[in-house]
């Protein structure tokens, strides 16, 4: 016998919790719901999980649409539903810049303006020891995304990515699927606007240069 506290712990969706529940259920073993008091080798237990699954999955689905609305609602006030980024501190709601990153920071917008490529950058961390946002070395694919972060000007791009559905839960980058709110002086920059502006100038010469060679490297800048 498997005991579990509900439906909706047990599966997401009806069509899992009843798969999952039948193949088990062909094996012999019973799962018991404690808060719905069913018994899946029980007469009835079928027909009632069948009724009450479908009623979990619509709560679900209720839940998580009431969750999007309020995060979007926050969105159109500049609100932000999390914020975590290297070179930054949020205490107490509060963003502020973190000098030792920040130093860091303004180190690989200037390195990259000289003309030296991500790996190159990357490569020149990890032999100083600096412990790159994750903890771990360096990537070219890090240093990239810190260039093109137009947090690091003060500016907040709001919804850039969105999950695809209450059940699978997949991060999805918004290419326009849904809408983007731009906040300006959300908090202290750390890199100029000017600086900021020659670097995607650069990022976008490069990847055009390197798209028109035909080259496979996907972080070749």
């Amino acid at each position: 016998m498997i005991i579990t506290k509900s439906i909706s712990r047990f599966a997401r969706n009806t069509v899992d919790c009843l798969t999952h529940t039948r193949m088990l259920k062909a094996l012999g073993v019973d799962v018991y719901f404690e808060e719905q008091n069913i018994h899946t080798l029980s007469a009835d237990g079928e027909m009632m999980l069948t009724i009450l699954a479908y009623y979990a999955q619509e709560e679900s689905l209720s839940a998580s649409e009431n969750q999007k609305w309020r995060i979007r609602k926050n969105f159109e006030q500049g609100i932000p539903n999390t914020f975590s980024l290297y070179g930054y501190r949020c205490i107490n709601k509060s963003i502020t810049v973190y000098e030792p990153e920040a130093k860091v920071v303004r180190q690989i917008f200037e390195m990259y303006l000289s003309g030296i490529g991500s790996i190159t950058i990357a490569n020149h961390l990890n032999s100083l020891n600096i412990p790159s946002p994750s903890g771990n070395e360096w990537v070219p694919r890090t240093i990239v995304s810190i260039l093109k972060n137009e947090k690091y000007i003060g500016n907040m791009l709001l919804q850039k990515y969105y999950r695809n559905n209450h059940i699978e839960k997949r991060k999805m980058q918004n290419h326009g699927e849904l809408p983007q709110f731009l906040v300006e002086e959300a908090h202290e920059a750390i890199i100029d606007l000017d600086t900021f502006e020659r670097v995607q100038k650069m990022i976008a010469d490069r990847q055009d240069r390197y798209s028109y060679q035909g080259a496979t490297n996907r972080y070749p800048l």
